[in-house]
């Protein structure tokens, strides 16, 4: 059976110079809002970024790079979770996406996911809180990386597990800016 090992975000040219500019934006403040990111200043990252809406309990996808419409097969830009995944699968998400909200700290995890054409891969993501008081999440900027494996989802079953097998880490970030 197949395990989620350990990986080092830092070493992903992606998601650290995500981070990296995220924590430029946020400056001295706890995190930085929507209004700072400047598609312009990040365009070798934009492929690879979502953006979450916070609508009350429910998310929303406004955002969805290319290389994430690629590996998951579709563009779902302007869709919630619960209409593009199984309802385990959505709820799963939802979770990570409120532990963001909760910690209002960058949130690292690591899973196995069947993406399109039935390939297996391994994605990494970053999700990143915005807010625009400072106080409470109301965007999530998302930086996702994909390792793809050989078609075997097949021989290992499906893709509501996959974000079960996972590896999340909350990354403390201190309130001073790193630059």
């Amino acid at each position: 059976m197949w395990c989620v090992v350990e990986y080092d975000y830092r070493a992903d040219p992606i998601l650290a110079e995500t981070l990296a500019y995220w924590r430029r934006q946020r400056g001295e403040r706890a995190m930085p809002s929507r209004r700072d990111i400047d598609p312009i200043e990040i365009p070798k990252l934009l492929p690879h970024l979502q953006l979450v809406e916070v609508i009350g309990a429910r998310f929303r996808y406004r955002l969805i790079g290319t290389a994430l419409a690629q590996a998951f097969g579709r563009d779902y830009t302007g869709a919630y979770p619960e209409e593009v995944s199984s309802a385990a699968r959505a709820e799963a998400v939802c979770r990570i996406y409120r532990l963001v909200q909760e910690k209002r700290r960058p949130v690292f995890l690591r899973s196995s996911y069947v993406g399109a054409k039935n390939v297996d891969l391994i994605v990494n993501r970053l999700y990143l809180p915005l807010a625009d008081d400072d106080r409470a999440v109301n965007m999530i900027l998302g930086s996702l990386t994909f390792e793809f494996l050989q078609p075997l989802a097949d021989a290992w079953g499906s893709a509501e597990r996959a974000l079960f097998e996972t590896a999340i880490e909350v990354i403390e970030v201190p309130l001073t800016s790193a630059r």
